[in-house]
């Protein structure tokens, strides 16, 4: 019989809650969207850039290519 669920799917959970915790407004990170490299962005505020607040999400502004 299958298990419900993966081994160690709440300790991955747990990881990623701690990380977006951490994570201020500000912040210099390396940001990766599907088909592309990672790519250095700023964490911004949304209301900044007229896009509702959303407390799953976070906005990053990549540098260089000036997108959101």
């Amino acid at each position: 019989m299958a298990p419900s669920r993966r081994k160690g799917s709440a300790r991955v959970s747990a990881a990623t809650t701690a990380a977006r915790k951490q994570w201020k407004i500000g912040d210099l990170v390396l940001a990766k969207m599907k088909g592309f490299p990672a790519w250095p962005a700023m964490i911004s505020e949304p209301e900044k850039w007229g896009f509702s607040s959303d407390r799953k999400k976070l906005l990053v502004y990549f540098y260089g290519t000036k997108q959101m």
